[in-house]
């Protein structure tokens, strides 16, 4: 495997960075950091389904503060997908709010439908 190349000015991998310095177009910066999304979505949930940090017998409030850390991340992402054209956070926020109500076997239709 070849040496990772890493932008200096914005310590990002320079396939993905967005300094402009390295002369790649838009499209292939865009498409860099699409692919670098998923893979991190595709990551992160698999370290909330099987990382050692989340298998324990009995939760304790500290189990709760750190998934309730990273549901907050999460939902400042999925508002951010959420604004309608006034971009009323509040609004996209509670529309996703009452989404996740849903029952299990609809919450990610219910979600769609939020955006």
């Amino acid at each position: 495997m070849d040496t990772p190349s890493i932008c200096t000015g914005t310590q990002t991998r320079t396939e993905a960075c967005a300094c402009g310095a390295c002369g790649k177009s838009p499209e292939a910066k865009h498409a860099a950091n699409k692919r670098d999304v998923l893979a991190l979505l595709d990551l992160i949930a698999g370290c909330v389904e099987n990382h050692p940090s989340q298998s324990f017998e009995r939760a304790t409030w500290g189990h709760v503060g750190d998934i309730a850390h990273l549901r907050s991340l999460l939902m400042e992402i999925a508002t951010g997908f959420a604004l309608g054209p006034d971009r009323d956070e509040q609004a996209a926020r509670r529309r996703i709010e009452e989404a996740l109500c849903a029952e299990d076997d609809e919450v990610a239709g219910a979600l769609i439908d939020a955006m």
